[in-house]
């Protein structure tokens, strides 16, 4: 089904075998196209899709999990899943063009695990609150606002990728402003070879990457994870192809806040995402700019 939105974007709702998601296409057309892949709340990121087919980037907002006929849980989920559905968005769509990946949070760690995997396949890939990591699956909400799951979030072959788990002994922080997860994603309770078992392999990406995140993170700390990707690109003699900026004051949705229920922010909110509206918003304009260069060869 097929759909105007605005004056300048095409939308489109892809249902195929395995693959689910909304197709944003510019009304001009495009030579420039990327998937977006949306975070932990599951479903299509089709606002932010949105916004990259109004900069002029044909947006493919593929989904993995929380949406009709994908799993309902993040758990396992078959990277070749993704893989089948990237490639139907280069046949049916980019031909011969690169195809870049734009990820914010869990989608952020999946573009980065893809990248890796698929190689030259893959073009640019955008990584916004970012990890190095293979991170444990999230369950559907338990006591407290617990999700935690004991696999991991990805598969392939169907044995699972190798990740990090949740240590038990960790619990929920509830501020005033909601829950805060970043207990959870505490680096330094694990062991290096630990941390190394679970490194994703960006330096196998073949594309230049960009990695955007705040230093007021409540989720997960994004902004020393994305640290530890520079770090490991430059080891293997890719520092030209990484670029990593913070931004100070901002939280975890700086790049979607507009995007996010506003019940969701401030005193009472669901969740402490760190960051506060100023920052967010400073932090976003930036960003938006960013990745619209960055995917379109542009330089700013």
């Amino acid at each position: 089904m097929a759909v105007g939105v605005g004056s300048s974007v095409r939308r489109t709702e892809i249902t195929k075998p395995g693959t689910r998601g909304v197709l944003f296409e510019p009304a001009e057309g495009s030579n420039h196209f990327a998937v977006m892949l949306g975070g932990s709340f599951g479903g299509f990121a089709e606002a932010p899709a949105r916004r990259l087919a109004e900069s002029g980037v044909c947006a493919f907002a593929l989904g993995y999990f929380g949406a009709s006929g994908l799993p309902g849980e993040l758990v396992d989920i078959p990277l070749e899943s993704l893989e089948q559905g990237i490639e139907w968005f280069r046949e049916n769509h980019a031909g011969t063009h690169p195809i870049g990946l734009v990820g914010f949070s869990k989608g952020a760690e999946l573009a980065l695990l893809l990248a890796a995997r698929m190689r030259g396949s893959i073009g640019p890939v955008v990584a916004i609150a970012p990890s190095h990591v293979v991170w444990f699956g999230l369950t559907a909400p338990g006591p407290r606002g617990d999700r935690r799951s004991s696999s991991s979030s990805w598969s392939v072959g169907g044995n699972a990728v190798p990740f990090l788990p949740s240590a038990p002994t960790f619990q929920p922080v509830f501020t005033e402003m909601g829950l805060r997860t970043d207990v959870f994603f505490d680096l330094k309770a694990y062991t290096r070879s630990e941390t190394d078992a679970a490194r994703i392999r960006v330096e196998q990406a073949v594309g230049p990457i960009l990695l955007l995140s705040g230093d007021d993170d409540h989720q997960w700390p994004a902004a020393p994870m994305a640290a530890e990707i520079e770090g490991r690109m430059k080891e293997h003699g890719r520092a030209r192809d990484i670029t990593n900026v913070v931004y100070p004051g901002a939280g975890h949705v700086f790049l979607i806040r507009e995007f996010v229920p506003p019940a969701m922010f401030g005193v009472g909110g669901l969740f402490d995402f760190g960051g506060t509206p100023e920052a967010d918003a400073d932090a976003g304009v930036d960003a938006w700019q960013r990745i619209g260069d960055f995917l379109t060869r542009r330089t700013s």
